[in-house]
């Protein structure tokens, strides 16, 4: 259901919407595997949101994942499953909406699962019946069922759907064609300001993947041409608004719009062809043994041809000797004689400068009262 309102402000349309018996489940490589069932479900923004929003979980739903757990959860209505090759998820119970929508016998199953040959996914929605506007229009016999499938090299699928009859305003219009409305039923809906369009269903195969679907049969209620047809807004406008507070009046026209999709399901699958096992290494052919030479067998000579039956010696290739040659005293590994002479060199020069400077600060200049120059001898006490 999607509700067109002017009551809550969000600015996109419709302003709010809900899933009555709805299910989800999804299985991916991993294994991952995720099953989602509610009774009735706001939709992903509320549905998974509230968490992040509000720091609780949404109640009305049972929840089941692999490897992460649980692994299945049940509720009033609700029951959720995921293992390593299937998931599911069902969601049945009756729902009655007070005036605008009342249901016997509403459920949803969906499935996901893989094997060894082949990946499945499908979804099954039906219902005994489905009475709108307070028993205005009835919908009976109602059933939608989408189906993929994928072995690794091609896609497969079905969608069908089947409703068996509608009731407006009393009058019966039993379904005789599955692909077109009941003779009569659309002028029948006009006068009630609702419309509707036939519902629909493909599957579209696209490499590996399968993807079935059914667009939901749509039922689109115009609740203030409704509230016209019915006298109902002479009376709530013109004797009910007056009483009440200006802040009020907008209650007495909730709604402006209501959609009502009965049988919305999708089912989608894809695999991908095992990688073949890479074969074990094969150990390379060993050459056949030959027995040694009989004593006083002289050995083939180089160049002479091969004998058949005996293999040929292998050649060898020559390695460098790992005996050390004497070195002179400059050869220095990796340091070549030039650069050692002058680093030697540098610092005997260094040497010599600093004994100078020292003389110089120290020692250079004679005492003018004949006392020694120089520093003195420490080690005499």
């Amino acid at each position: 259901m999607l509700l067109h309102t002017d009551l809550i402000p969000v600015p996109a349309e419709p302003q709010g919407e809900v899933h009555l018996s709805y299910t989800q489940t999804e299985l991916g490589s991993g294994p991952i595997g995720r099953s989602v069932a509610s009774s009735l479900w706001p939709g992903a923004a509320v549905g998974t949101g509230l968490p992040q929003l509000l720091g609780f979980a949404y109640p009305v739903q049972a929840n089941a994942a692999h490897p992460g757990g649980p692994a299945d959860e049940s509720k009033s209505g609700m029951r959720a499953a995921a293992g390593a090759s299937k998931a599911e998820s069902y969601a049945g119970a009756k729902q009655e909406v007070p005036f605008l929508l009342t249901t016997d016998g509403l459920a949803s199953t969906s499935v996901s699962s893989a094997s060894g040959s082949e990946a499945r996914s499908s979804a099954v929605t039906s219902a005994q019946s489905i009475s709108l506007l307070a028993g205005m229009v009835v919908l009976s016999g109602v059933r939608f069922e989408s189906v993929a499938v994928s072995d690794g090299s091609k896609g497969s699928g079905t969608s069908t759907f089947s409703v068996a009859e509608f009731t407006v305003l009393g009058q019966k219009f039993p379904v005789k064609a599955p692909d077109a409305p009941p003779d009569g039923l659309l002028k029948a809906l006009e006068p009630l300001g609702i419309t509707l369009a036939w519902p629909s269903a493909a599957t579209k195969l696209e490499g590996t993947q399968a993807t079935s679907a059914s667009r939901g049969l749509t039922l689109t209620v115009d609740v203030l041409a409704l509230r016209t047809k019915l006298g109902l807004g002479g009376i709530l406008d013109g004797v009910v608004a007056p009483l009440l507070p200006k802040e009020l009046v907008p209650l007495l026209n909730p709604l402006r719009k209501m959609v009502v999709i009965v049988g919305d399901t999708e089912a989608v699958a894809n695999a991908s062809a095992a990688a073949p096992l890479t074969p074990p290494d094969v150990p390379a052919p060993q050459a056949p043994l030959v027995p040694p030479p009989a004593a006083g067998d002289a050995p083939p000579l180089p160049g002479s041809p091969p004998v058949a039956g005996v293999a040929p010696p292998k050649a060898v290739t020559p390695v460098a000797s790992a005996r050390a040659k004497p070195r002179s005293l400059l050869d220095f590994p990796g340091v070549p004689a030039l650069l050692v002479l002058a680093g030697l060199g540098v610092a005997a020069a260094s040497a010599f400068g600093m004994k100078s400077f020292g003389t110089f600060l120290l020692g250079g200049a004679p005492c003018p009262s004949g006392h020694p120059t120089g520093v003195p001898d420490l080690r005499n006490g």
